[in-house]
């Protein structure tokens, strides 16, 4: 599921319950949000600092704006500094990076009945999905793939 359908059924139950004015008001909803207990600071998992919950009253129309449940923060890492009790955008976040700059990495190369695996070294950080350029290890070359979960990366011929 992705996050943007997450986020839509969390303030559909929040203005079940009355928590968020109906579409076209412009009232402000009086909600609990999670906020961290610890300054995070960029690269850090804010689950991993301490999570609280704190009372804010956010504009009905920023509402989507905010992370308004402890799940939406699993798997993703803080974009900038955020500071104890302070709600968290939903901008302030990101996923972590599947590959890193200077580390190096699986290259993989598959085409029917063959599979091909090399070393890499990715010259720029990328996450899952993301393109990403990387020097091969053995070779010298440069060459194009897509980041994967494990932290390996795609190629194909070019």
């Amino acid at each position: 599921m992705t996050r943007i359908v997450r986020l839509a059924r969390y303030v559909l139950a929040a203005a079940a319950l009355g928590l968020v004015p109906a579409a076209g008001t412009a009232g402000a909803a009086d909600l609990n949000l999670p906020v961290p207990t610890a300054v995070v600071y960029p690269g850090q998992s804010v689950l991993d600092r301490g999570v609280i919950s704190a009372r804010f009253t956010v504009p009905g129309n920023q509402l989507s704006a905010y992370v308004v449940e402890e799940g939406m923060l699993k798997d993703r890492i803080a974009r900038r500094t955020l500071l104890p009790n302070q709600p968290i955008l939903l901008s302030d976040l990101k996923s972590p990076d599947a590959v890193t700059v200077g580390q190096v990495a699986t290259l993989i190369y598959r085409e029917e009945g063959l599979l091909i695996t090399g070393k890499g070294l990715p010259l720029q950080s990328a996450q899952a999905g993301q393109p990403v350029r990387v020097r091969n290890v053995d070779s010298g070359v440069l060459i194009s793939g897509i980041a994967s979960e494990d932290g390996s990366i795609e190629v194909s011929a070019q």
